[in-house]
């Protein structure tokens, strides 16, 4: 099996988050200078260790959760460790390693998942200990390898994300090649064997594993435009029905006061997939860069994902929280398809950043109002070191779920 010592060291346990903060603090005296420097190059193998780099982040998180079709409501104190060794880089080769602990601060009165408590709202956020990241990569001239466990998060993560958002990131057991031909034209390839899911190590969505191959093509039209064509090929071995191949383009033009883009794609199913489908994808967003002495940005967009009455275009390896709602009703499309029309914008007062985003979800067919939903994000940067999120959704259903409103209050501790 591929990288078996990794499954192997992430499905061990960790004794407490206490043995991960004081790992990080013991390797945080032991740095030199030169580690903390923004070129971390290195002239010799030992230098790959001498010079490494720790990086420490803490983030405390409370989550509240209304959904009237529940009898209770969810609530959730989280703190995420993690602790980060870079190794400096020594003829173009380096090696990274992360440990991630979640440890819960509070009762545990939400179903994480895998707690069986399904009288509360969803939660996603099982506490556990793990290797998040173990890869090692070559930097060359025109291009770049990574191998081993890795983050990627692919263009605005649409297909291809993190979900940095929840306490457990999804990271992906991988082979990258990120390669320039010419100042015009590049290329993204990555084959995937395993996906490291948000739900924890021990739970019975963890992973899902078989064959991804993902391939992006970037072409430079004329300075600001970027033509794009993308394959996603998903043959999963165990959730069968989301095995499927993407075909599509986007066109980006970033200009010197808006951006914009287009983009469309063609899914069907492959594999072992029991379902015979075909959806499309259709994508317009236009923003405004930073106005004024506030900083006011503005956008607006649609988003079409098609369905047959029995399946739907699917992503299941994106970033969903970011499309569709911080709510999270459509991380699986409704076999109706959905359009989404949404606007917003952000702020900054008083060095507060707040963002709003409205939006109106409608069926791809059969004519559903599903109902919309209202987004607020206030961030603000206390230190260097230091910053506080609050947010709030609220989702007005209805032809589509129900009522459900979120907050979260956050904190993250950075060294």
């Amino acid at each position: 099996m591929p990288c078996g010592s990794l499954q192997m060291w992430r499905n061990k346990p960790v004794a407490t988050g206490a043995v991960v903060i004081a790992a990080s603090i013991l390797s945080l005296l032991v740095l030199s200078d030169e580690a903390l420097s923004d070129d971390n190059i290195t002239q010799t193998a030992g230098g790959m260790i001498r010079d490494s780099t720790v990086d420490l982040n803490f983030r405390p998180r409370y989550e509240h959760v209304r959904e009237v079709s529940f009898p209770n409501h969810a609530t959730a104190g989280t703190l995420r460790s993690r602790l980060t060794w870079t190794s400096a880089r020594f003829q173009g080769l380096q090696v990274l390693l992360e440990g991630d602990n979640v440890t819960y601060i509070s009762s545990e009165k939400f179903n994480n998942t895998e707690n069986g408590k399904t009288n509360f709202p969803v939660i996603a956020d099982p506490d556990y200990s793990e290797m998040n990241r173990a890869q090692i990569s070559y930097a060359a001239e025109d291009g770049l390898f990574i191998a081993g466990r890795q983050r990627i998060n692919l263009d605005d993560q649409r297909f291809f994300g993190g979900v940095g958002w929840r306490q457990n990131e999804q990271t992906y057991d991988a082979f990258r090649v990120e390669w320039a031909f010419n100042d015009r034209l590049s290329a993204d390839y990555f084959y995937i064997w395993n996906v490291n899911r948000i739900f924890g190590p021990d739970g019975s969505d963890s992973d899902i594993t078989g064959p991804v191959n993902a391939l992006t093509v970037d072409y430079k039209l004329k300075p600001g435009h970027t033509l794009s064509g993308f394959f996603y090929g998903l043959n999963f071995h165990d959730q069968e029905t989301l095995a499927s191949s993407t075909l599509g383009f986007k066109w980006a033009v970033d200009c010197a006061s808006f951006k914009w883009h287009l983009r469309a794609a063609v899914q069907k199913d492959t594999g072992e997939n029991p379902l015979d489908y075909q959806a499309e994808y259709y994508n317009a967003e236009i923003s405004t860069k930073p106005l004024q002495a506030y900083k006011f940005t503005a956008l607006a967009g649609t988003e079409w994902l098609t369905g047959d009455d029995e399946w739907a275009f699917q992503t299941p390896l994106a970033t969903l929280h970011k499309f569709q709602g911080f709510d999270d009703k459509f991380l699986t499309t409704p076999v109706d398809g959905i359009r989404d029309f949404y606007a917003g914008g952000t702020v900054t007062v008083f060095d507060i950043k707040i963002a709003a985003t409205l939006h109106k979800f409608y069926s791809d067919r059969n004519s559903l109002d599903y109902g919309n939903e209202l987004d607020l994000v206030a961030t603000y940067a206390v230190t260097k070191n230091l910053g506080l999120l609050a947010k709030y959704a609220t989702y007005d259903a209805d032809d589509y779920s129900s009522d459900t409103d979120k907050f979260w209050l956050q904190f993250e501790l950075k060294f």
